[in-house]
């Protein structure tokens, strides 16, 4: 099951392709209906580059294509200039250029994760203290050769990535409420490669666990997050959530159930939301 995430959220942060697809489906347009009507206003773009534009592979850049746009947020009903701001104020990948906790050498609009799995563990006494991670990620340029592992929590400073598949250790850095943690590939990537890696998640921290997200940069093609319960220590109330970076409650989306391993899980394609997880409370 999918959600589709806050279209507003979305026209005030990005990133554009997100907000773009959002708006379209709000509409209940298709592509080749939408092309039809840019046509109208004497507006040619292709049904591939439409296609394009709302997945994040390429970019409205051209004169003729920023006047697509802006004939576009006429006809998506979104506010003047909504779409050209976003691509106006924001990198290459759609968000800022400028990100939290980038270490030198880093540039992650270089690299898109194309497919994340979690698999979070709880222990008898209400801690996540694991969780094991297998990402495919694909490189946008040549030369990538790794990625910036972030961890967000009240206390980070002994939370560490062991690397596990195709990956080893590099820098650490630790700001404010997160750490950051390179993990270097065994060769750079040539554009437009693929590579798949694993890494261990370790938080000795001993705080009680109510819930487990993951931040999406950019689009994010498929995500799975699975949580493991200790039978000693049940949830109650686990669901899924999304939300945006600028709101400050998150959308509850769909009620999880335990099933007979004592876990829950929840698959989501398509993802351009901030934040998808699952939370859950203590009886």
């Amino acid at each position: 099951m999918s959600t589709t995430p806050s279209l507003e959220a979305l026209l005030r942060i990005g990133p554009f392709h997100a907000a773009l697809r959002a708006a379209i489906r709000r509409r209940g347009l298709t592509l080749e209906r939408l092309r039809t009507r840019l046509a109208q206003h004497d507006v040619a773009v292709a049904l591939s580059t439409l296609s394009d534009w709302q997945q994040g592979r390429v970019r409205p850049v051209s004169p003729k294509s920023l006047r697509a746009v802006a004939v576009l947020e006429d006809l998506l009903d979104v506010p003047p200039r909504s779409l050209r701001t976003l691509l106006e104020q924001t990198g290459p990948s759609g968000w800022p250029d400028v990100v939290p906790g980038m270490m030198p050498g880093f540039d992650a609009n270089d690299l898109e994760v194309v497919a994340r799995h979690d698999r979070v563990f709880v222990d008898a006494d209400r801690h996540a203290t694991r969780a094991e991670v297998k990402m495919v990620v694909r490189a946008h340029t040549d030369g990538v050769d790794r990625y910036n592992a972030h961890y967000y929590g009240d206390d980070v400073v002994r939370v560490t990535h062991e690397p596990l598949r195709n990956c080893r250790a590099g820098q650490t850095v630790l700001e404010d409420r997160t750490t950051v943690e390179e993990l270097l590939f065994d060769r750079p990537l040539r554009l437009g490669e693929t590579w798949v890696f694993e890494y261990t998640i370790h938080d000795p921290t001993r705080v009680d666990s109510i819930e487990y997200a993951h931040g999406v940069r950019c689009f994010l093609a498929q995500s799975l997050i699975e949580v493991h319960f200790d039978p000693a220590a049940l949830p109650a109330d686990p669901h899924v959530y999304l939300q945006d970076w600028e709101e400050t409650e998150p959308h509850r989306t769909i009620d999880l159930s335990l099933d007979h391993t004592h876990s829950v899980h929840h698959f989501e394609s398509n993802v351009s939301v901030n934040w998808v997880g699952i939370r859950w409370s203590w009886a």
